[in-house]
C-alpha cells in the first residue's frame, strides 16, 4: 500500500464503521464511550472550580485523564493499524502500544497513591515504576513479557505476571498508606482506597478471564470509576479539613472573646492592690484567675462536651474575682442537677455579659445561676436583677454580627447538643437566660 492510498484505506474505514452503527453491539460500545468520557470530563471541570482541591491534585487528576483517554481510544483503533500495517512494522506498532499501556496503567497507580495522600517512600515507588518500565519495553528485543507474531497474535512471555505483580504491590501501597494516613478517621471513609483497590483487582482478574481483547477493558472502566471516586472523597476530606479549621477559628474567636483584656489588667490591678492589704485573699484571688486562665486555654482543644460541673467550676473562679472588685454584687448558685454534658464556655460568657451589662452599676445587684431537671431536659437557668434590654433590637444586631458571645453560645448549645436558649429581658428590671440540654 503506497502513501497516496492511505486517504482512502482510512476513508473506507470510516464508511464501514458508519454502517456498523445499526449494530447493536457497536451502539454499546458508541454509548460507554460518551459515558465514560462524559465522566472523565466532569471529573476534570469540578477540580477545575473545586476551591478546596490542591493544585498538585488537580495536576494528578488531568494527568490521569490524559492516560485513561489514551487507554479507552487506543484498543478502539488497534483495527486501523492491523490492518494497514503488515509483517514486521505491524509488530513494531502492536508492541510499541501495548507496552505503553502497561507503563501508563502503573503511572495512573502512582498518581492515586499521591491523590490518596500518602508521601512516604516516594523513591521506592519511582523504583517500581522504574523496573515496570524496564521489563515492559523488553518486548522490543526479547519475548520476556509479551510478544506479537507476525499476524498479530499476543503470546505472554514468561515474565508476563511481572507488570501485575508490581500494581498489586502498589496497590497495597495505596491501601496501607491511607489506612496509616487517615487513622482515627471513620472506618467508613477510610475504606474509598480500599474499595478503589478491590474494583482494580477484580476488573484484571475479568479481563485475564476473557479469551478475546474487548474494545473498552474492565480495567480501563475501573480506573475511570476509580478517578470520580476519588474526586469526591477527597473532596471530603478537604471539606472536613475546613469545617475543622473554622471551628479552631470559632473556638480561638470565643476564647479571646471571653478574656478581656481590661478585665486581665483589673484582675492583675486587684490583685496587686490585695498582697499589700490582704496576702491571704491575693493568694485565693491567684488561685481563681489561675483557674479561669486554663479553662479559657482548655477550650481551645476542647472539641467535645465537658461535664456541667466544670463549667460551674470555671464561672466560680470568674465570678469570685468579679465579687473581689465589686463586693456590692451578689452571686448566687442553686446546682440541683450536675450529672450532664454541656458546651464548654457557655455559661461563664453568661454570667460575665451579666455582671458586666447588668448588675456591675447596681448597688444590690445580684446574679443566680441554677441547674434542675425536667421531664426530657437538663435545665440552666441564668437571672439577674440588671439594666436589662431590648431582646427584639439584640436579635437584630446579633444579625449584624454584634453580641458575638451570646450568638457563640446559641449556636454551640444547639448544634453541639440538639438543646434551645432563649432569653427573656425587661428594661430596668433583669434578665433572664435559659437553656435547656435534651436527655440522651
Amino acid at each position: 500500500m503506497n502513501v497516496l492510498s492511505i486517504p482512502g484505506f482510512f476513508y473506507d474505514k470510516l464508511i464501514s464503521m458508519i454502517e456498523r452503527m445499526n449494530d447493536p453491539n457497536t451502539q454499546t460500545i458508541v454509548v460507554l464511550n460518551i459515558a465514560l468520557i462524559l465522566q472523565m470530563a466532569g471529573v476534570a471541570l469540578a477540580v477545575g472550580i473545586d476551591p478546596y482541591i490542591k493544585k498538585e491534585n488537580r495536576i494528578r487528576v488531568y494527568a490521569i485523564n490524559a492516560i485513561l483517554l489514551y487507554l479507552l481510544i487506543e484498543p478502539q483503533i488497534t483495527p486501523f493499524y492491523e490492518n494497514y500495517f503488515q509483517g514486521k512494522v505491524l509488530v513494531f506498532w502492536l508492541t510499541f502500544f501495548s507496552s505503553l499501556s502497561y507503563i501508563m496503567r502503573s503511572i495512573v497507580l502512582y498518581f492515586f497513591i499521591g491523590l490518596s495522600g500518602n508521601e512516604w517512600g516516594k523513591k521506592y515507588l519511582y523504583c517500581l515504576l522504574g523496573i515496570n518500565a524496564f521489563f515492559c519495553i523488553t518486548p522490543f528485543f526479547v519475548p520476556w513479557v509479551f510478544m506479537f507474531t507476525d499476524t498479530g497474535r499476543w503470546v505472554r512471555g514468561p515474565l508476563g505476571p511481572l507488570p501485575f505483580v508490581i500494581s498489586f504491590i502498589m496497590l497495597l501501597w495505596l491501601v496501607i498508606g491511607a489506612f496509616i494516613k487517615y487513622t482515627g478517621l471513620k472506618k467508613k471513609e477510610r475504606s474509598v482506597p480500599t474499595v478503589i483497590a478491590i474494583i482494580v483487582t477484580i476488573s484484571v482478574y475479568l479481563d485475564l478471564q476473557m479469551n478475546f481483547s474487548p474494545a473498552v477493558s474492565f480495567l480501563t472502566v475501573a480506573m475511570v470509576e476509580s478517578t470520580v471516586f476519588f474526586y469526591i472523597w477527597m473532596h471530603l476530606q478537604f471539606v472536613r479539613e475546613h469545617d475543622n479549621a473554622l471551628k479552631a477559628e470559632q473556638r480561638i474567636k470565643i476564647m479571646m472573646s471571653q478574656i478581656q483584656p481590661h478585665f486581665l489588667f483589673n484582675a492583675l490591678s486587684t490583685i496587686q492592690a490585695l498582697t499589700e492589704t490582704d496576702p491571704e485573699k491575693a493568694s485565693k484571688v491567684i488561685e481563681e484567675f489561675a483557674v479561669y486562665l486554663r479553662q479559657n486555654i482548655n477550650s481551645l482543644n476542647q472539641e467535645s462536651l465537658i461535664p456541667v460541673k466544670k463549667e460551674i467550676e470555671h464561672t466560680k473562679a470568674y465570678s469570685d474575682i468579679e465579687q473581689v472588685r465589686f463586693p456590692s454584687i451578689r452571686i448566687e448558685y442553686e446546682i440541683e442537677d450536675e450529672d450532664f454534658l454541656i458546651p464548654p464556655l457557655t455559661i461563664q460568657p453568661m454570667v460575665e455579659n451579666a455582671i458586666r451589662h447588668g448588675v456591675r452599676g447596681k448597688k444590690q445587684g445580684w446574679v443566680s445561676i441554677s441547674t434542675y431537671s425536667e421531664e426530657d431536659s437538663h435545665v440552666i437557668s441564668i437571672r439577674d436583677n440588671g439594666k436589662g434590654f431590648d431582646v427584639e433590637k439584640m436579635i437584630e444586631d446579633t444579625k449584624k454580627g454584634d453580641h458575638i458571645g451570646v450568638r457563640n453560645v446559641r449556636d454551640r448549645i444547639v448544634d453541639m447538643t440538639g438543646g434551645s436558649f432563649s432569653i427573656e429581658s425587661t428594661v430596668g428590671e433583669g434578665t433572664s437566660i435559659t437553656m435547656r440540654i435534651p436527655k440522651k
